[in-house]
């Protein structure tokens, strides 16, 4: 399958799941007959393809009347047969005709005059090897610990690192209990960064010869109806604007992908210069001990001998993150003399730590200005 990419690099929307609308010829339907203590319901369902319909009235024990109404669609399947990429607002009004225009013909006639949002998915899917954002991805996670939870999948591999690969980083919109915080939340919102091409493979069989990277947000009923609200609109499908769910996108994600993780940088930052002083600090007592035991005519303990490597040691027992902030450290901290020499040692063994510029890179284009 060969991927356009100019269907690619845009916030679009995937899926939608409508409700507040009327099937106009309900009572001609072959439906579904429940009885309970409390109510009468008659049920009517339909999937196909393109749609999961679900539409139901009922009647309680004091006479009062009420319906439910579920419209599952995404535009993106019925257009392309497949949802790598998304949809404007344009496409997914005609996808959404074209939907009502099948019920039609299969005997289901729909009225979506009042139709709202229920749920609404948004996304944007870009070239972008998964295992490339690795350690962007832990940092991601690492700043929102009681929102985020990854998934991975087994390899074939014998070798223990190799075992696993990270698939996904789910983060959701408030912290809590993880069994419970993760469940399907029709509520708030949920962020989503996903191998899209591994997800195409395990769910259609069908495999990409490119890698593809998204970043996907789940908007539920009330958080996507306290966000449009913000621009003096409703969550009926005829106020959806793509430059309003653009907005929306961007400013939903902009916490958790930016906000957080650029203070905890700053954390790992101040955690990797107070390993290096304190490795620095204890080199130069045990150099005091040997000058001292050497001086006493004394053998020198293995406790005492120089430890060299104070790059290596951080790589072990701290997370560089950036060949840039051990550069910052030499600058700072390390003599004129010597300086050269270390920033010999980390243009030598250490400029592929290049995450730094990996983050900003994907923040630019999971944020397009």
């Amino acid at each position: 399958m060969i991927i356009d990419r100019s269907k690619l690099y845009k916030i679009g929307i995937d899926r939608v799941v409508i409700n507040n609308f009327k099937i106009l010829n309900f009572d001609k339907l072959d439906k579904k007959h429940i009885n309970s203590k409390s109510e009468l319901i008659e049920r009517f369902e339909e999937k196909n393809d393109f749609a999961i319909l679900n539409y139901s009235v009922a009647i309680n024990e004091i006479g009062e009347l009420y319906t439910t109404a579920s419209l599952d669609i995404n535009p993106n399947k019925i257009r392309d047969n497949h949802n790598i990429y998304n949809s404007n607002i344009f496409e997914f009004h005609s996808e959404l005709n074209k939907v009502v225009k099948l019920f039609k013909e299969n005997g289901i006639e729909l009225d979506l005059s009042e139709a709202r949002i229920k749920q609404i998915e948004i996304n944007i899917t870009f070239f972008k090897k998964y295992e490339n954002l690795k350690e962007i991805l832990l940092l991601i996670g690492r700043a929102n610990p009681d929102k985020a939870i990854g998934i991975y999948s087994f390899t074939t591999s014998d070798i223990p690192r190799e075992i696993v690969k990270d698939r996904t980083l789910y983060i959701n919109g408030s912290k809590g209990d993880m069994a419970k915080t993760f469940e399907k939340d029709i509520l708030r919102k949920k962020i989503i960064l996903y191998d899209k091409t591994f997800e195409v493979l395990t769910k259609t069989g069908v495999e990409l010869k490119d890698e593809l990277f998204r970043a996907e947000l789940h908007l539920g009923r009330d958080y996507y109806r306290e966000q449009i609200s913000n621009y003096g609109l409703t969550n009926s499908i005829f106020d959806l604007k793509d430059e309003i769910l653009k907005d929306i996108f961007i400013k939903s994600l902009e916490k958790e992908l930016k906000v957080e993780p650029l203070k905890y940088l700053e954390v790992i930052k101040k955690k990797l210069k107070l390993k290096f002083l304190n490795f620095k600090r204890n080199e130069n007592v045990k150099k005091q001990e040997r000058i001292k035991l050497k001086s006493l005519g004394k053998e020198i303990p293995e406790l005492y001998r120089e430890t060299r490597g104070v790059f290596e040691y951080l790589d072990k027992e701290a997370w560089i993150f950036d060949y840039s902030f051990l550069q910052e450290l030499v600058l700072e901290k390390i003599d004129s003399k010597s300086r050269q020499k270390y920033l010999k040692q980390i243009e030598n063994k250490y400029l592929d730590k290049n995450n730094k510029e990996v983050y900003e890179e994907l923040l630019k284009t999971v944020f397009p200005r």
